[in-house]
């Protein structure tokens, strides 16, 4: 199979790795010339032909913008944490393309956020956009040589499951930290579990809040109020 990976952050070096480690050798592509360099990738925007699979595991906007220069002779898997925007540009844009995120990974950036194992046992969410069945098996058959089990959703499904699961628990963790900040000196491994996810990039606080917003809001005042409820039963 011969596979591309576009954007080598967390999501794609992990799989770069893991890939190798699996006995394949995809070609990578980075614009940042000191990630691409430590890993063998080439320092270039991505406009190859003749892929079994690129992945395209970029931010969303980054990923919009590509969209419609993106060669339409190759299947194309997006690892981006908001899916209908996503979706819909595929389709405008005319490309053989599944959606795809991979339920996995870590507070850390750069080369430090790598690991190969990440995938192992996870969730990878995938939803058909244009493409057929054997498209679909070439989609099914990486994710599961990157060690997750694939989940067939659709787009507005995954949206709003993820603002209850993840996106929304990131406000929630921003909040616990900035309401425990004075106290940490006598804070336990409860605190760092609950505020781990509060040192994600902020450029993915931004996809939150320009593509998924409405769901992570609904999630925070059902939350709210979850919250006020447990508040006043303890003032009893």
């Amino acid at each position: 199979m011969r596979i591309a990976i576009v954007g080598l952050g967390q999501i794609g070096g992990s799989m770069a790795l893991k890939l190798r480690n699996s006995g394949y050798n995809p070609d990578l592509f980075d614009i940042n010339p000191q990630i691409c360099q430590s890993i063998g990738g080439r320092c270039e925007e991505f406009k190859g032909h003749g892929y079994d699979l690129v992945v395209l595991a970029l931010y969303s906007d980054v990923i919009l913008k590509i969209m419609n220069d993106l060669p339409k002779d190759n299947l194309y898997l997006d690892t981006a944490s908001v899916k209908v925007p996503i979706i819909k540009a595929a389709s405008s844009a005319g490309l053989k393309f599944v959606g795809g995120h991979p339920i996995a990974g870590n507070e850390r950036t750069g080369k430090d956020s790598w690991d190969p194992d990440m995938f192992e046992g996870r969730p990878f969410a995938i939803i058909k956009a244009n493409a057929d069945d054997s498209s679909m098996k070439i989609v099914m058959e990486f994710i599961r040589k990157l060690g997750a089990n694939p989940v067939a959703v659709d787009a507005e499904l995954h949206d709003k499951a993820l603002a209850y699961t993840s996106q929304g628990l990131y406000f929630i963790s921003k909040a616990i930290k900035t309401l425990g900040l004075p106290y940490e000196a006598l804070s336990g491994p409860g605190y760092s579990s609950m505020t781990r996810l509060s040192k994600q990039s902020p450029l993915l606080e931004e996809t939150f809040k320009k593509y998924n917003s409405k769901n992570i809001s609904e999630f925070l005042d059902e939350m709210i109020k979850a919250l006020q409820m447990i508040s006043e039963d303890l003032k009893k």
